[in-house]
């Protein structure tokens, strides 16, 4: 229980994703079984809750990237709320939450806006979620936070998507998750640092200027699965994602990003919108100049791209992203899933 003026503070790390994306989406992920690989970074979304009088029945919400501020008063009808733009994300946490002491304040901020394929607005409802879990007092495993974000983010808040998001989010570090018709299995996998090491020197995040809606890409996608061909073009992302855990449990990561480029332009054949001219004009070049290997982060469309290449041409691939208006985004591996921790008036409460 925290005091008044005291603080919960919750953080959640962004993902990368190599591999595999698709097939955690239903019908594809409980009717053949889905299996993705990636990583989470060191970017985050992060929540933070003050109690500050426990008398009322308001929560207010401050948004530090949208500038925003919204006040709820839950009154006249308990947990009543409308979704209309406004701190959707935390109305949801609040409503499944329901929380039954109030008066608090929940202020949110994250390193990458949402549209960028980095799971923003998952780690988000997840750092929300392990904020009024702190605050509630209510225990819950790493399993049921991550089912309880995809509830609220795909039920509550009906925003289309698959399952990776929110157990990469939640359990952190190189994962390699199995979706079957009724179990998840989170694999993390165990790699010497100086694998990983190698492997953050010849990657390239690159913020490709571009936003994109990713529940319209996954809608298309659950629509067409159906389809033969691309049952059998997710059959083939699918297997992709098994042969880049294979490598990068050896330590072959050249070959980790030959096969980063035949992933792309297997997943491509989904649907047309997964790319656009802008993203093949940028791929085309960076791999024309150098780059092994790279694709779209998140469903496609826009957003983030992630290039392997090799660190001795990194500058100047750098600079040729500048030229295209893109910028290149600092980052390394992040271990750890979601962090709580409590903050009193001397600091760090233990």
């Amino acid at each position: 229980m925290i005091k008044k003026n005291e603080k919960i503070r919750c953080r959640v790390p962004l993902r990368i994703s190599f591999a595999g994306g698709g097939t955690d989406v239903p019908p594809y992920s409980t009717t053949r079984g889905g299996a993705v690989i990636g990583s989470t970074i060191s970017k985050y979304a992060y929540s933070t809750l003050t109690q500050q009088n426990s008398g009322k029945n308001t929560v207010i919400i401050r948004s530090l990237d949208f500038d925003l501020v919204t006040v709820l008063d839950f009154k006249a009808k308990f947990f009543d709320v409308s979704y209309d733009g406004r701190s959707d994300l935390a109305k949801a946490v609040l409503k499944v939450l329901k929380p039954k002491k109030l008066g608090f304040e929940i202020i949110t901020a994250c390193d990458a806006p949402p549209g960028t394929g980095l799971a923003s607005s998952t780690a988000v409802i997840i750092s929300l979620v392990g904020a009024l879990k702190e605050f509630m007092e209510k225990p819950l495993t790493s399993y049921e936070i991550a089912e309880m974000a995809h509830a609220i983010e795909r039920r509550e808040l009906a925003i289309k998507g698959g399952h990776q998001d929110q157990y990469a989010c939640t359990f952190g570090g190189f994962y390699f998750i199995e979706f079957k018709q009724n179990s998840t299995i989170v694999n993390p996998l165990r790699m010497k640092q100086e694998i990983t090491q190698e492997l953050e020197s010849n990657l390239l995040l690159v913020d490709t200027g571009v936003s994109r809606s990713s529940s319209k890409i996954h809608s298309f996608q659950s629509k067409s699965q159906t389809d033969e061909k691309v049952i059998q073009t997710l059959d083939e992302v699918k297997k992709q994602a098994y042969d880049i855990k294979s490598v990068l449990l050896k330590g072959d990561v050249k070959s980790f990003g030959e096969m980063l480029h035949k992933s792309w332009e297997t997943k491509k054949k989904i649907s047309d919108i997964i790319s656009n001219n802008r993203i093949d004009k940028i791929y085309h070049k960076m791999r024309v100049n150098g780059a092994i290997g790279g694709k779209v982060l998140g469903a496609g469309g826009g957003g983030h791209m992630l290039f392997y290449v090799e660190h001795e041409k990194r500058r100047g691939l750098e600079k040729l992203l500048s030229g295209m208006g893109c910028i290149a985004i600092p980052f390394s591996f992040e271990n750890n899933g979601i962090q709580t921790w409590t903050i009193g008036d001397t600091g760090v409460r233990s």
